[in-house]
């Protein structure tokens, strides 16, 4: 049975004239006594009597609208939370995260500050790519995404915030000469261009390792080899271990490995950024109470971890 026809029959019923229930419907009167008389026809009985005035409910009529109402309010709540299960309200927010952003302090404590002021929301987090996050958002698998900028391109129903700002440091093996040659100035890149780069294997543009060929070449040089390992705690392990240097942020200084030293560079914009993507159209009141409490936590840490001497 059409539940427009229940809209309909409820309305008429309100109105008690059929050109006065067009007028609320937005349709033509002849269209309100077809779904009239397709309701009567499924329910083998009238519902309405013509009067000299418009209509009036028969018996049958006026007992069926007080079940029709309810059958309409049941649907309305049925489809409300659908709605509501699709978009994360019924008590879950589903985070992917890539795997560098859990390292770093600012994302555990927003988690931590969340789940405070939403102890009735179950958070399931997910560590996975940059670009299976962008499609997992558009395919409404998960509802919030942290992403190491640059983040690519965006597809426009994505909306990209930003959320932290983080030093870059070079990390080099204790021994290596840059170590003892800057002592007594700050390090530049210049300083490694005979060397090998290791980076994140992140996709062509994308993350920490786009990043870090980026700040080459504004240093005015190619990485002439180029080492790429799955993600930035490797890049310290290898780089401890006398394989090249990398570029990691300066938070994960205390996930160093032994021989690992951290130096920070004479470079303005030597920095890295995560970003939060969302749904541009997401109405799910969970995911808005998490973006406020987001655009509340303290981003930047200049200096959260010092530079080891």
């Amino acid at each position: 049975m059409d539940f427009r026809h229940f809209r309909t029959f409820v309305i008429a019923a309100e109105e008690l004239h059929l050109g006065h229930t067009a007028e609320r419907l937005g349709i033509a009167q002849p269209a309100v006594t077809q779904q009239i008389k397709a309701l009567e026809a499924s329910l083998e009985f009238k519902v309405f009597r013509r009067v000299r005035r418009g209509i009036e409910l028969t018996e049958a009529g006026a007992v069926f609208l007080e079940h029709a109402k309810i059958a309409l309010d049941n649907a309305s709540t049925a489809v409300l939370a659908g709605r509501c299960a699709s978009r994360g309200e019924l008590g879950k927010l589903c985070i992917a995260y890539a795997h560098s952003a859990m390292l770093e302090p600012e994302l555990p404590a927003l988690l931590k500050r969340f789940s405070l002021a939403r102890p009735d929301v179950e958070l399931e987090l997910i560590g996975i790519g940059v670009q299976e996050q962008l499609s997992a958002l558009g395919e409404e698998r998960i509802d919030v995404a942290f992403l190491r900028s640059p983040a690519g391109m965006a597809p426009p129903a994505i909306r990209i915030s930003p959320f932290s700002r983080t030093p870059l440091d070079v990390v080099l093996p204790r021994d290596h000469p840059a170590c003892a040659a800057t002592k007594e100035r700050a390090l530049t890149l210049r300083d490694l261009t005979r060397e090998r780069l290791v980076i994140v294997d992140d996709p062509a543009g994308i993350g920490i390792g786009h990043r870090a060929l980026e700040l080459c070449r504004e240093a005015g040089f190619e990485p002439r080899r180029v080492l790429r390992v799955a993600d930035s705690v490797s890049v310290i392990a290898l780089a401890a271990a006398g394989l090249g240097f990398g570029l990691v942020p300066r938070n994960l200084a205390r996930f160093a490995v032994d021989g690992a030293v951290f130096k920070p560079l004479d470079m303005a914009n030597c920095f890295t950024e995560i970003v939060i993507a969302t749904r541009a159209f997401d109405r799910s009141a969970s995911t808005r109470e998490f973006l406020r409490i987001a655009a509340d936590t303290p981003g930047e840490v200049a200096a959260s971890a010092p530079a080891s001497p």
